[in-house]
Formats: C-alpha cells, sequence, structure tokens
C-alpha cells in the first residue's frame, strides 16, 4: 500500500515538472508594425548580398527558431503585379507564428548585386546561413529553410552538406535543369533580358555557367540531406515544372522524415496559394513541438 502511494505521489510530482510544450503566442508576437526588423549584408563572392530578418517581437529576449526564405528564379522584367503580395508577406505571416524570418535576394536579384548564376546561388545561401547561425536571439539548432522553385534547388544542395539545417521544405522544387536543354547564348541572353545578368561579357565561360546547373539538380543532392526533417509540396496543375519531378525528388529523399504534399489545382506559383501556406504552417508548428 504505501508503496503504491509513493508511485502515486511521485508520478504526480513528475506531472507538476513536466514542462508543457509552447504554442507560438509563449513567444511574444507582437503586431506586424511592431515587430523588430534587422538588415545585413553579406558578402559572397565579393558581391554583397542584402536581406531583413523579422523578429516577432519588438525586443527580442530569447532565441527565436528562424526561417530562411529562398525565392525562385525571377519570371520576367516587369513589375510585380498589384495583386501579388510577394515574400513580404510570407516573412509576416510566419514572423507571426514565433519565427525569426529571414528574406535576402540571391545575387542578380533585387537589392542584392552581380549576375545570376545557380552554382553562385548555394554559395549567396551558405553566407547567409553563416550570418544568421550567428545572429543574437537565433536558436543556431531549429534552422529552418523554405525553398521555391530554383530557390529550393539551391536549399536542397546546401542542407545536402550543412549541418546547421534543422530542417527544409521544398517547394515547386525542380529535380533536374533539363528545361535548359538550349544553346547557352539563348540562355543567358533570356536571363539577360529579365534583368538576372547585368554585366556585359558576363559569363566569361558559357559552359562552366550552364554546368552549374547540372551540378545544382535537386535529384543528385536530395538523398545527403542532414537535417531532421524534410517537406516537399507541388501543386498537380504546375504549368512550369510536372509533378512527376517532385515524386522523383521524394523517391530520392531520406525515408522516415520526408513528408510529401500535393496542392490540388496548384499552380507553379504557390507562395500565393493559401492552401500551400496552411500545410507550411501546421508543418512548422509541428517539427517545432508547438501546440497549434
Amino acid at each position: 500500500m504505501e508503496l503504491n502511494l509513493i508511485r502515486i505521489m511521485f508520478g504526480k510530482l513528475l506531472d507538476a515538472l513536466r514542462f508543457n510544450k509552447p504554442t507560438p503566442r509563449d513567444f511574444g508576437v507582437e503586431p506586424v508594425a511592431e515587430r523588430m526588423v534587422e538588415s545585413f549584408t553579406v558578402q559572397s563572392d565579393g558581391i554583397a548580398i542584402h536581406g531583413n530578418i523579422a523578429f516577432p517581437s519588438s525586443k527580442p529576449a530569447m532565441q527565436y527558431p528562424a526561417l530562411i526564405i529562398c525565392h525562385g528564379i525571377p519570371g520576367s522584367g516587369t513589375e510585380r503585379p498589384v495583386d501579388d503580395p510577394g515574400y513580404e508577406s510570407l516573412v509576416e505571416r510566419f514572423s507571426g507564428i514565433g519565427m525569426a524570418s529571414v528574406f535576402f535576394n540571391f545575387r542578380g536579384c533585387g537589392a542584392s548585386g552581380g549576375d545570376f548564376d545557380m552554382m553562385g546561388w548555394t554559395r549567396d545561401l551558405r553566407a547567409v546561413l553563416d550570418r544568421i547561425v550567428n545572429t543574437p536571439h537565433i536558436d543556431p539548432t531549429r534552422i529552418v529553410l523554405l525553398g521555391f522553385s530554383g530557390g529550393a534547388a539551391a536549399s536542397i544542395c546546401v542542407a545536402a552538406d550543412n549541418p546547421h539545417v534543422f530542417a527544409l521544405a521544398s517547394v515547386c522544387s525542380p529535380a533536374s535543369f533539363d528545361i535548359f536543354k538550349k544553346e547557352p547564348s539563348q540562355i543567358i541572353e533570356d536571363f539577360r533580358n529579365r534583368g538576372l545578368i547585368k554585366t556585359p561579357g558576363f559569363p566569361k565561360n558559357e559552359a562552366l555557367w550552364i554546368d552549374s546547373f547540372k551540378e545544382v539538380e535537386p535529384a543528385k543532392w536530395i538523398t545527403y540531406f542532414k537535417g531532421k526533417h524534410l517537406i516537399i509540396i507541388h501543386g498537380d496543375s504546375d504549368e512550369l515544372i510536372p509533378l512527376s519531378q517532385a515524386e522523383e525528388l521524394y523517391g530520392k529523399a531520406p525515408s522516415g522524415i520526408t513528408e510529401f504534399s500535393i496542392i490540388a489545382g496548384g499552380e507553379h506559383r504557390l507562395r500565393n496559394n493559401e492552401k500551400c501556406l496552411e500545410i507550411l504552417q501546421g508543418w512548422f508548428i509541428k517539427i517545432l513541438g508547438w501546440k497549434p
């Protein structure tokens, strides 16, 4: 009898001491206008890469998990449609659930310098990762990459050999870059027309520039993913990258830690698809051990 009573009391003591899993609200999330935003610049191959970190709070006083958002290859040199909220809306959304959210421009894009180069994008991401891992109020053990299309390809490549990547969400990523089976001069002229290549005479070696796409191909790297959680999301109506490429990636991804979500009717620009964003948000909350 006494032994049973001791066991019961000991069990109640453990329950009293056991911490509940936090919710995103426990992380001091404040309204968008009040959250602290920190700008940064890193050097990658001597190229200035610009970005911002949006913290959930105006005065961070703890370590937050970090979400690094990697944009895709811009489709044209035209202005963004007025009804497109852009990647900034993702920063607002995910900093609103308790993640320090990072957005930066790869070389050749936005405020960053340089000219578009696929292998260069992987070096840009590594430079940003190093900066974020060493940023105050960032938990270096919970760095999550969220990549879209070409940005997802770069993320998969980097996550194959970077121990700082805790989790990776790959959205509408190609498995290969077979779409670049054109004459190099045609491809380069296309990117020049998009405003992604600005320097006259770039690239100096067209063959090496094209080969960099082959080096970064996600199907080559996804098997070696070093993190703990991986999700692949793709639309079954993607007009640029067929669903079969996502299925190929899933087939080569590490088993046991990889999830696969297909968005019915989803087109290529899934960052504007609410179903996709709901899946991402739920997945982030789950892998971080938060209660919704």
